[in-house]
């Protein structure tokens, strides 16, 4: 409701600023033709330009905040019975809805008026005319034209009058000013309110005939007959609003502008004045600013992968397979296993896996048998990617981590490993009622004597007496203190008046926040994922164990250690030695 009400106000204020702007610059102008443009462009941008809306974006730096606390404030609920009482009258409902019915009222006048036109020329003489059709009346009403149509009494002019107003109505008719007269009509309708629209449309008419006299005086010999002929349908009437009508008031205007000098076509830089008051209503009125936090910008320290390296066991589940396979795809390698089958005992043996990086390289790895089957390796580095028997040296930079152990034959987890820094949640703004006085608090009302059943109980009646006495009492001995409750709360409300515009702020500050919290949960999803890299699972011959069943591991209990860094958490294989009993 309120955008259409600013809507409808802006177009008010453009229709205002284009009727101020031609009587100001170009009312006495003779440029009629540029003129009509001049008023229809007007009309049109009037009900565009609002709708017309620029974006602008204002970058607001992230405001850090170590923690964020959120205090839950009880609210405390009165048993009061106050008197119901009755909604006011929704006055902007009522001025509305009766502004829709002036409207409404206004086009079906219009409407009416059409209908009237077409079944009073169903009945009179109509002629086709090359350039319109003439309708003859024996009405006594003002020659006029309609789209195509003239309509004229023949018998109240002379014939050489008659041509001229013939000539003058033509031009009308070929140059479509009818519809220049529908359109003002409609938008008196939509903007009655506005008194500038009324004048905007008689100066639209005026223009009209301002055209159709300055070609009409041009084409005919007799000029001094032109102007007799205008005077002499002063006397007549016409009923019909929606017509090009051969008389209109202003007829001394009509025959000055006749004699006026033709206009300088230097003067036509007026029409450019229109411009900058246009260009200030979009700067002052069509411009939307929004706030955008700026993202985090944190410097993120990854290390720059060159290889990557996997390997799958008789042992590898279904989604092992798949997650290693998506992690290959967000490298750009497409990889897909297929045709798996697995014995009693869930181990693989068969399966066939395919990989194709969209760069040419390509391969195909497919084993079949009863037996589990042997361990599979797949790298990827530049200039290389394929299969293999044994385990491909990972980079260096990756290996580095694991070079002490690797040397021992010990694998152990570093205490001091760096694990990314938490991103930092933004600063929620402070509520407006923080600091607000407490709402005061109603005095205890007394409880209200029940009426007896029995009414002819006269000791029964005779208490609840005494009892309305005893409440009357105390209502009357609590007055004052209401009195004094009315008037903190007259203070409260005013306070919370007060606290509206801060509310305004507080929304459009709730607003930053929220955009705020959604780059801060993005940061956090980095976060979790950089976390998950950072642990590491462990396996021995297959089977999980924790950090310290490996610390404890003898250096020659140790075979062999196989480091998978591509998957989230890490994992770490180590093959146990087998110790060989003496018989």
């Amino acid at each position: 409701m309120e955008n259409l009400l600013l809507y409808f106000v802006k177009v008010n204020v453009l229709i205002i600023l284009f009727y101020l702007m031609y009587v100001l610059f170009l009312r006495k102008e003779t440029f009629f033709v540029s003129n009509r443009w001049y008023f229809l462009t007007g009309l049109v941008f009037s009900l565009i330009l609002p709708l017309i809306t620029f974006t602008k974006t204002i970058w607001v730096e992230p405001t850090p905040m170590p923690e964020y606390y959120e205090e839950s404030i009880p609210i405390i609920y009165n048993s009061i019975e106050t008197p119901i009482q009755e909604a006011p009258l929704n006055w902007s409902l009522i001025l509305t809805s009766a502004y829709v019915v002036i409207s409404i009222l206004i086009l079906l006048k219009i409407g009416i008026e059409l209908i009237s036109f077409f079944r009073r020329i169903q009945s009179q003489n109509i002629k086709k005319e090359p350039k319109y059709t003439l309708v003859e009346t024996n009405t006594l009403e003002n020659p006029f034209s309609f789209f195509n149509y003239v309509v004229i009494n023949t018998n109240l002019f002379t014939a050489e009058e008659l041509q001229h107003i013939l000539t003058h109505e033509s031009i009308h008719v070929k140059q479509k000013h009818s519809f220049d007269v529908l359109l003002g009509k409609v938008f008196c309708a939509l903007f009655w309110a506005n008194p500038i629209i009324w004048l905007y449309r008689k100066a639209m008419l005026q223009n009209l005939e301002f055209i159709a006299d300055n070609e009409t005086f041009q084409q005919i010999e007799n000029k001094y007959l032109y102007q007799r002929t205008l005077l002499k349908v002063v006397t007549h009437q016409h009923n019909l609003s929606i017509t090009n009508q051969f008389y209109q008031s202003l007829i001394k205007k009509r025959i000055v502008m006749l004699h006026t000098n033709q206009s300088d076509k230097k003067n036509v830089w007026k029409y450019a004045t229109i411009l900058p008051v246009l260009v200030g209503f979009m700067l002052l009125f069509q411009i939307e600013t929004v706030a955008q936090v700026k993202e985090n910008q944190q410097k993120t320290h990854v290390a720059k992968v060159e290889a990557i390296s996997f390997s799958w066991d008789k042992n590898a589940t279904d989604a092992e397979m798949k997650s290693d396979a998506e992690l290959l795809k967000s490298k750009g390698i497409d990889y897909k296993f297929s045709k798996v089958k697995r014995n009693k005992n869930g181990e693989i043996i068969a399966i066939r896996i395919e990989f194709n990086d969209g760069k040419g390289n390509k391969g195909v790895k497919e084993i079949k048998g009863v037996d589990p089957i042997d361990p599979i390796y797949f790298s990827a580095e530049e200039g290389r990617i394929g299969f293999s028997t044994e385990p491909y040296a990972i980079d260096e930079k990756l290996s580095k981590q694991f070079e002490t152990e690797l040397e021992v034959k010990m694998v152990k987890v570093n205490d001091d490993t760096d694990y990314p820094t938490p991103p930092t949640p933004p600063t929620p703004p402070n509520h407006p009622f923080e600091n607000l006085m407490e709402a005061p608090t109603p005095p205890d009302f007394p409880s209200v004597p029940d009426f007896p059943s029995n009414i002819d109980d006269k000791k029964a009646m005779e208490k609840y007496e005494k009892a309305m006495a005893t409440f009357e009492k105390k209502m009357k001995a609590i007055e004052p203190k209401m009195k004094e409750f009315e008037k903190k709360m007259e203070v409260f409300e005013k306070e919370m008046k007060l606290k509206e515009p801060d509310m305004k702020k507080f929304e459009e500050e709730m607003k930053i926040f929220e955009q705020k919290m959604k780059v801060f949960e993005k940061e956090m999803e980095v976060y979790e994922k950089e976390i998950e890299k950072s642990s590491a699972e462990y396996y021995i011959n297959g089977e999980k164990v924790s950090k310290e069943d490996v610390e404890k591991m003898q250096t020659d209990e140790i075979e062999s250690i196989n480091v998978k860094n591509e998957v989230s958490p890490n994992r770490i294989e180590i093959k146990k030695k087998q110790i060989k009993k003496n018989k």
